[in-house]
Parts: C-alpha cells; sequence; structure tokens
C-alpha cells in the first residue's frame, strides 16, 4: 500500500497530515496495520524545536492500544526521547503521551485564526 492510499484512508482530505504522507514529508511514518488494512497511523517530527507525537485510529479500532505501541516503537528506535518536552495536537495525544512517560507535554490548538497556539489549562 502506498502512502496516498494511506492518505486517503486515514487522513481528513486536505490536513497537514494527508500533505505529510502523500508528500512522504514526515521522518518517522509508522502505519499500523490489522487485517491487511491501515487502521491507524503514529508519527514524530520536530516542530518549533519540540518533538512532537501525532496519532490517528479509524475509529472502529480505538481503545486497542494501535496508537501506544506505535508510540512505544517511536521510543525504542530513539525517535522520541522522554527526558525532553513533547508537543501534542488533542487531548488523546495527551493522554498516551502521560501514559508513556513524558513528563513535559505542551498540548496545541488551532486559534480562530487558524494558527497554532498552548491550549489553555
Amino acid at each position: 500500500m502506498t502512502y496516498s492510499a494511506v492518505a486517503g484512508a486515514l487522513c481528513r482530505v486536505g490536513s497537514e497530515m494527508q500533505r505529510e504522507f502523500v508528500g512522504c514529508d514526515t521522518e518517522t511514518p509508522m502505519v499500523v496495520f490489522y487485517d491487511s488494512e491501515p487502521i491507524g497511523w503514529v508519527a514524530t517530527h520536530v516542530w518549533r524545536s519540540l518533538q512532537t507525537i501525532e496519532a490517528f485510529v479509524h475509529p472502529g479500532h480505538r481503545r486497542r492500544g494501535f496508537a501506544r505501541i506505535g508510540a512505544l516503537t517511536l521510543i525504542a528506535t530513539g525517535y522520541l526521547d522522554r527526558t525532553k518536552a513533547v508537543a501534542v495536537f488533542s487531548p488523546e495525544c495527551v493522554t498516551l503521551a502521560r501514559s508513556l512517560g513524558f513528563a513535559d507535554v505542551r498540548q496545541f490548538r488551532r486559534n480562530r485564526y487558524g494558527d497554532w497556539e498552548p491550549a489553555p489549562g
């Protein structure tokens, strides 16, 4: 399966992640397969001098640990460092990062102008 097929199956049309998959710009994309179909991805890269955890799992396969397995693989291979701050972009990734032992988890969200800003809280 190609990155374009994964992007079409698992990313919102026109999203940053879809563009990254299609252009293969993500440093460490990881696709999780189950029954030979793409069901989710976990990726990391450097953004604003922070490492990131970005993940998506198809709704029919959530709450089974697929994002956790993908993120643990990124930790085990040295792409993610638990001793450094990590940026995340959803409440679900905040929970994931904290469960993996990241002490400094910084959540960002889009403001009304479309720019990323620190989330309150």
